[in-house]
């Protein structure tokens, strides 16, 4: 963010150095500073998480419109950070799934490597309801979240057998739709294109069953 960004939040809001630096963590000697500099030069990175977070503590206190244009840079950080620490808690990289969304073959990858995982299926069942809720949204999401479902349930599948079900599902439930489509290589994933993929799979097999 730049500084003069955060004069003019000093301006819109009307609160003080001494009270802005309370909601950016930082102590009033380093605002006054930054403000005394001015201009375009930007406010060191390290200090970005406290200052969006401040902003959007702002919002919720009613101290700054929430269609100021700060907000909405707040808003996208957040997000991006958000990205960032959702992908580091299943052990991949957003270059993965930029990768995976290119063809079919990248997009069974990314549900086996998902439905791998020692806690997706124990994450899966706990959010039984978020997928009940999501199933009431779309015909076509209903029909294929309860084939996959009922994969999980069939006691005559191996285990081994359901990665793909449970990873498909697990990328459905899991928080990815907090995340703006300006963030690199998850916008571009579709539900439906997943759980298409998935169920396709699970037809095939069962027609090579005969």
């Amino acid at each position: 963010m730049k500084i003069s960004q955060i004069s003019k939040i000093s301006k819109d809001t009307g609160l003080s150095p001494e009270k802005l630096a309370v909601y950016f963590q930082v102590s009033n000697m380093t605002l006054r500073r930054w403000l005394k500099k001015g201009g375009t030069v930007r406010v060191p990175a390290q200090y970005d998480t406290n200052i969006y977070q401040g902003i959007l503590s702002m919002v919720k206190d009613g101290v700054i419109d929430k269609d100021h244009e700060s907000v909405k840079e707040a808003y996208e950080f957040s997000q991006s950070l958000f990205a960032n620490n959702s992908f580091m808690m299943m052990d991949l990289q957003a270059a993965q799934f930029e990768q995976s969304e290119a063809n079919e073959d990248g997009l069974m990858d990314l549900c086996l490597r998902l439905g791998q995982r020692d806690d997706s299926l124990t994450y899966v069942q706990n959010n039984e309801t978020t997928l009940q809720a999501l199933e009431k949204k779309s015909p076509s999401i209903r029909e294929k979240v309860m084939t996959l479902w009922s994969v999980l349930k069939d006691g005559e599948i191996q285990k081994t057998s359901k990665y793909v079900a449970v990873g498909a599902l697990y990328y459905l439930v899991f928080p990815f739709d907090f995340i703006p489509d300006s963030v690199p290589g998850v916008g571009l994933l579709d539900d439906f294109a997943i759980l298409s993929i998935a169920v396709d799979h699970y037809m095939r097999i069962k027609n090579l069953k005969g």
